[in-house]
Parts: C-alpha cells; sequence; structure tokens
C-alpha cells in the first residue's frame, strides 16, 4: 500500500505523536529521580507509546 504524501516533510500527526511521546519519556525520568517512590516500571514503562498513541491518534492533518 503506497502513501500519497506531496512532500518529504513529516506529517503533522507523527511530528505531534513523536514530541509527545518525547515529553512523556522526559516527564519519566524526572519523576523517577526526583521521587524514586513512584517509579513503577509498570506504570512508566508504556506510558510515552500510549501518550505518544492518543496524540497521533486526535491530531489532525492539514487540508
Amino acid at each position: 500500500m503506497l502513501i500519497n504524501q506531496p512532500t518529504l516533510a513529516p506529517s503533522r500527526k507523527l511530528s505531534a505523536a513523536m514530541i509527545s511521546a518525547s515529553l512523556a519519556g522526559v516527564i519519566k525520568a524526572a519523576v523517577t529521580n526526583a521521587w524514586p517512590q513512584f517509579a513503577d516500571p509498570m506504570i512508566w514503562e508504556p506510558l510515552p507509546v500510549i501518550v505518544g498513541f492518543a496524540v497521533g491518534y486526535f491530531v489532525r492533518e492539514r487540508r
């Protein structure tokens, strides 16, 4: 399946998903370093992936 993308620039969905996942990773690192008692891997490991997916799902492409 080919995707018709008029430019080489990444889409808004991809950019939003990557930025939000990166920010979630930074927040995860800050919380686990500042408050080790809240550093449960069951919560923090999937968080960047889930946040990136959710933001990418809700961001609209340009029309």
